[in-house]
């Protein structure tokens, strides 16, 4: 394996790993299932918990997308699968500008409605429109990570990179990422990390 693809391969795998710190802090276990209520509630109590999660799901999301552009550059295949890996590095840095968007904004106005909630200040209307700007911005990211995860996996199946098992998988997880949000309106952003980190794995075993 060349150096360049050791670089990606690593880049793609770190990055998920540092994100699943903040993750697995079992204060937080309970902040994504909880009522409105009990979610402002943890969250006010675990501020540096609730920065640790949206800082660790920025850097895994920075080190991805590094991982995908250097993957693109590295892999000796075709102009065509290679200009279809640069085209889901491209595609994925989009997304993952649209996702640390959203991670800014509530790092800082999460913590601020619960103290607005404790202290029995009104949250209405900015809690509703601050919540359907984050929407908006979290539906493009889904959607947006799915065709990144699609092409990536179109492009890895072309060329040969990994095992074809690893970049069907991509596939699989970007439609049914896609599906299941238009399904439900809504969707845990961790399990779009997998895939890319399989690759990542799959690369440094030489799962080729």
């Amino acid at each position: 394996m060349t150096d360049g693809l050791t670089v990606a391969a690593l880049l793609l795998v770190v990055g998920p790993v540092v994100g699943g710190v903040g993750v697995s802090n079992p204060a937080m276990f309970r902040v994504w299932s909880a009522s409105r209520e009990e979610h402002l509630a943890t969250i006010l109590a675990h501020r540096r918990a609730w920065m640790s999660i949206n800082a660790g799901f920025t850097i895994a999301t920075l080190m991805t997308a590094a991982g995908l552009t250097v993957l693109a550059g590295a892999m000796d295949v075709a102009d065509g699968p290679r200009a279809i890996l640069a085209a889901a590095a491209v595609v994925y840095a989009i997304a993952g500008a649209l996702w640390c968007s959203v991670l800014a904004i509530r790092t800082r106005t999460t913590p601020a409605l619960a103290a607005m909630v404790v202290a029995g200040t009104p949250t209405e209307p900015a809690e509703t429109l601050l919540g359907a700007a984050i929407g908006g911005l979290f539906a493009a990211f889904v959607l947006t990570t799915g065709a990144a995860l699609l092409t990536a996996g179109i492009g890895l199946t072309l060329g040969g990179a990994v095992a074809a098992p690893v970049a069907w998988i991509s596939i699989l997880v970007a439609v049914v990422a896609v599906v299941g949000f238009f399904l439900s309106g809504d969707m845990v952003p961790a399990v779009l990390y997998p895939p890319t980190l399989l690759i990542g794995i799959a690369l440094l075993l030489g799962w080729a």
